[in-house]
């Protein structure tokens, strides 16, 4: 489940973080834009990273250069 748009539902240490690309303040409690991406780690655990994103022009922006390598 990649892509994501609302509140966020996980446990964070701050309510506030900075969008990935352009760093401007989120409030995880109001609804935003989020991309989660789940891995197996060396031992075998699942771990889930979210990253969030202040409008739909930055994350389609960190889209784009996931996807050519940058």
């Amino acid at each position: 489940m990649p892509e994501l748009y609302g509140e966020y539902e996980g446990e964070a240490e701050s309510q506030y973080v900075g969008c990935v690309v352009c760093g401007k303040t989120i409030d995880l409690f109001e609804p935003h834009p989020m991309f989660r991406e789940e891995s197996v780690s060396e031992v075998g655990d699942v771990v889930a990273r979210t990253y969030h994103f202040c409008s739909e022009d930055c994350i389609e922006q960190w889209k784009a250069e996931r996807d050519s390598g940058e």
